[in-house]
């Protein structure tokens, strides 16, 4: 049975050889982290947002008459609805539901007015690279009516920075996935001029807890205006007091405030005082799902950017053949470690960002293979082979 190869399987692939083997060869599965478990939902999410997009009716449809863009807009009401509810659905925890929430419709406010024409979804390719089988799944496959060009639409989520120009992108210039998404597309008969790469930033922010008790600062509070608010004297009396400075030349006597003693010293006469606070970076209560979600607002709107990036990336002819050759280099050592029966580990990968790779326990002999659960090398496909 001819072996296919994916992009995410030549990642792992370049990453790890062993890391490889278990999980392609063996078909070892580990727990989804809930990053993985984030960009799952949300690439879930932007599918229904693009599918109510495509089912949507064109100007070239019999039922619609010369449907100007505006028009056709209408129709689309739909989508930003149909993504949110996949969201909503998931099994997300409640803030990074909220994450989502916000970031689709953030997606939505500024790449929603696009005047495209969906002519896929999700779409499965596969195709001979020499003797070597290629698939994969498009994120969707687009046609800009501006100027008629076709494009490879692909999805990140990612916690990393992305800001244009940055290393993220620059990385692009030799990335395998859009060389063979193009060639994907192309085998399936669209004249491709590159892709489009939509960058999802995760935001960073959590929760904000309540300050322990232990820890907590408090202002000292305001007595009425007359011995201690904001009108008071040199002394910087507090609540309670109940008395203020009067400068006679150069005597300082000091006066019990009347207001304040008629009330038993509350200093609240005015009804301008202020008790004690805590400071303003402290809490005494943890945030809420909503104030959390007016918070992310805030930052979302005054720096868009920061958590959504587009750039068209495009490979040139010449560029094709070169890339093809650096695949099929990968492959031939991937068949050359099955041919010996070994599958060498690479220690500079074990470290995966603030973690270990999933499968160091095995790697190192902590743990043993049957400890695992096994499954299909890409469920991702719905008819891998």
């Amino acid at each position: 049975m001819t072996e296919l190869y994916t992009n995410s399987r030549l990642r792992v692939l370049r990453q790890c050889r062993r890391l490889h083997q278990l999980r392609y060869e063996l078909g070892i599965q580990t727990p989804p982290t809930p990053e993985s478990v984030f960009g799952t939902v949300g690439h879930a999410a932007l599918e229904a947002y693009l599918s109510a997009w495509m089912s949507a009716p064109t100007a070239d449809d019999a039922s619609v008459d010369a449907m100007c863009f505006a028009d056709r807009m209408e129709y689309l009401d739909l989508r930003l609805p149909a993504a949110l509810a996949v969201a909503d659905a998931s099994e997300l925890a409640p803030f990074d539901r909220c994450k989502l929430r916000l970031l689709i419709i953030a997606y939505h406010e500024r790449w929603g007015a696009e005047n495209w024409e969906i002519l896929a979804v999700e779409q499965e390719f596969r195709y001979a690279l020499g003797d070597h089988l290629i698939g994969g799944k498009i994120d969707a496959i687009i046609r800009d009516r501006s100027d008629g060009r076709v494009y490879v639409l692909e999805h990140k989520f990612t916690g990393s920075e992305t800001s244009l120009g940055g290393p993220y992108w620059e990385r692009l210039t030799l990335d395998s996935q859009v060389s063979i998404y193009i060639d994907g597309a192309t085998m399936l008969g669209y004249d491709v001029a590159g892709c489009i790469y939509d960058v999802i930033k995760r935001p960073q922010h959590d929760q904000l807890s309540a300050t322990p008790e232990a820890v907590r600062k408090y202002t000292l509070g305001k007595g009425c205006k007359r011995c201690g608010g904001s009108a008071g004297g040199k002394s910087g009396i507090v609540q309670g007091r109940g008395h203020y400075d009067v400068v006679f030349a150069s005597e300082v006597k000091r006066v019990d405030c009347d207001e304040c003693k008629a009330t038993g010293w509350k200093c609240d006469a005015d009804g301008v005082p202020q008790a004690p606070r805590l400071h303003a970076n402290q809490r005494d209560t943890d945030e809420t799902i909503e104030q959390f979600e007016e918070r992310l607002l805030e930052v979302i709107a005054e720096g868009p950017d920061g958590c959504l990036q587009r750039s068209k990336v495009v490979r040139l002819e010449d560029e094709l053949p070169e890339m093809r050759r650096d695949v099929v280099s990968d492959i031939e050592q991937a068949e050359e470690c099955r041919r010996r029966e070994y599958w060498p580990r690479n220690p500079d990968a074990c470290a995966r960002g603030r973690g270990m790779c999933s499968m160091f326990e095995l790697c190192c002999g902590r743990a043993h293979i049957n400890d695992f659960q096994r499954g299909p090398a890409h469920p991702e496909l719905a008819s891998a082979t």
